[in-house]
């Protein structure tokens, strides 16, 4: 195996992406029944205080509450266990309360109630527990507050580190999703517009004033001939404006009737020719959307089919299909192979991202939501899709910010993060 170094551009974005990480956050906090002290990683140099449950410990005077996600068998949930002088508290001399600071400022408070040895939360506390947390008790006529951060599927680029990754975001929001299929073809020539010039009379070439490339007008003079029968130079013109894409004549060359001694294709509009294959078929129609990628990052073009072939190619059982395509830049070369998405029909659904959007993060598909400069893992369920959008049913709101692309880059450093983490 062939070992490759790596680039500079990748090494450079190493240092401006990795090192800003979740290590400077607090960590979630989860129970999952298997019972006993959680002992603090080796690695984590701020590891808060644990409770006999493994949840996070807090302390003021004589009165701690230990604050856990129980999840084990059960929808997340809240519990807290009071104690005084390390002693377990009746949860029913104890009030409390949680409120939960999301992404984007988005609000939760939970209450409690009474359940065995521990005060138990009214609702699910939803993924990802990724939050700010506020914890109010009472006890005794005392009130009690603690504050912490509990983030997961959470990180922070930099200026830097956000220009080198190439971070691109866009608006989660209404989009119509296409029922379609894929096919592949190539830009040729528009055949209406290809001129094959060749000599009036039979005689010889003694001039030639264009040649393979030229650009030409209506008018101009592509070469000079003698003619055979009166020994007279007669001029071939071109009667159309274009690019001169064969020259066949030769200074010296006897010509014959019929001979082409140049092709010019006017290229300010070409054709876009596609086969379909028997099972994509379907009813193509005259008029039917095909969205054309050019590739390269270039734009797509939206265009029509103008064009279905009567009759199916016997050797590879596929249908001509065509699109007539503007060119007034020339961008489109003929020869130059595409992609089309034929659009049978569209869905307009509430919310969409793009596709390349949606990564993994645990066993959830998420989006990356950001403000900026925090990414933050938002599971979502998806609906349907096309080659460039997908619908979220669930997760994210309209308007919501998302990295669109390069979201890998985030996911890479989310995860390299929760390497460090428990859940």
């Amino acid at each position: 195996m062939t070992k490759h170094s790596a680039s500079p551009l990748l090494l450079t974005l190493a240092l401006l992406v990795f090192p800003v990480s979740l290590s400077a956050y607090g960590e979630d906090e989860h129970h999952h029944g298997h019972g006993g002290n959680s002992e603090p990683p080796a690695h984590e140099a701020h590891e808060p205080k644990r409770g006999p449950h493994g949840g996070r410990l807090f302390e003021e005077g004589a009165f701690s509450l230990e604050v856990t996600i129980f999840e084990q068998g059960v929808e997340p949930e809240y519990r807290l266990f009071p104690f005084l002088d390390g002693h377990p508290v009746s949860p029913n001399e104890v009030s409390a309360e949680i409120s939960l600071v999301r992404f984007a400022r988005k609000g939760e408070v939970f209450g409690f109630e009474p359940s065995g040895e521990f005060l138990r939360s009214q609702r699910v506390v939803e993924e990802p527990h990724s939050f700010e947390v506020t914890v109010e008790a009472r006890f005794r006529n005392t009130n009690y507050s603690w504050r912490f951060e509990s983030f997961e599927g959470r990180t922070v680029l930099s200026d830097d580190a956000l220009k080198v990754a190439q971070i691109e975001t866009a608006a989660a929001g209404p989009t119509a999703i296409l029922n379609s299929t894929t096919v592949y073809g190539r830009i040729l020539a528009d055949e209406d517009r290809v001129a094959h010039l060749g000599a009036r009379f039979p005689g010889v070439v003694r001039e030639i004033r264009k040649s393979f490339g030229d650009t030409v007008q209506k008018g101009d003079v592509l070469a000079i001939i003698e003619s055979n029968q009166n020994l007279q130079p007669y001029e071939l013109r071109v009667q159309i404006g274009g690019v001169v894409i064969q020259r066949h004549a030769v200074i010296g060359e006897v010509t014959t009737d019929g001979q082409p001694l140049f092709i010019v294709a006017d290229l300010s509009r070409v054709w876009a020719d596609f086969h379909v294959y028997r099972d994509d078929i379907g009813a193509i129609t005259v008029g039917q959307p095909v969205r054309i990628e050019l590739g390269n990052g270039k734009a797509p073009i939206e265009a029509t089919v103008a064009y279905v072939s009567p009759v199916t190619d016997e050797a590879t059982q596929s249908k001509l299909i065509r699109a007539v395509l503007p060119n007034p830049r020339g961008d489109l070369r003929p020869g130059l192979f595409v992609s089309g998405t034929l659009i049978a029909s569209a869905t307009n659904v509430a919310v969409a991202v793009r596709r390349e959007a949606i990564q993994t993060f645990r066993d959830w598909n998420v989006v990356y939501l950001t403000d900026g400069h925090t990414f933050q893992a938002a599971p979502v369920t998806l609906g349907r899709s096309d080659p460039q959008f997908i619908e979220v049913l669930s997760g994210i709101e309209p308007g919501d910010s998302y990295v669109a692309k390069n979201s890998f880059i985030i996911k890479a450093d989310v995860e390299k993060s929760a390497a460090s983490h428990d859940h």
